[in-house]
């Protein structure tokens, strides 16, 4: 197995997939904020970082799986023997974006009450 840095593999531009070849591993940190790790092809193997009071977790993922992950994960992820993953952020973990959307577009009720009230 060997130990491939971040700056070594990059995501490929159709999908921002990331490809890992047989025997390759990459260091993976996460954050700030949630994200879903998305196997597309192939198998992964991630093992996220423990804590002295805290075993670390490993996880086995196949075409098609989704790991949940929070805020500043640090993570160790490796094909059995190819994969294609992608690294996303929920919807859930950008609240304020939402709350922005909402308040930059008014509904249809806000636009109408100015005029039922003043007819």
């Amino acid at each position: 197995m060997s130990v491939t840095n971040l700056s070594s593999i990059q995501p490929t531009h159709r999908d921002a997939a990331w490809q890992l070849q047989e025997g390759e591993a990459m260091r993976l940190p996460i954050g700030p904020g949630q994200r879903e790790l998305r196997v597309l092809e192939g198998r992964i193997w991630v093992t996220q970082r423990g804590q002295l009071s805290l075993p670390s977790d490993d996880y086995w993922l196949e075409a098609g799986d989704a790991l949940n992950l929070p805020s500043g994960a640090e993570l160790v992820i490796e094909a059995w023997p190819t994969a294609r993953f992608q690294l996303l952020v929920p919807p859930q973990a950008c609240p304020n974006r939402l709350l922005r959307r909402a308040v930059s577009r008014p509904s249809v009720l806000a636009t109408l009450l100015p005029r039922l009230t003043t007819a």
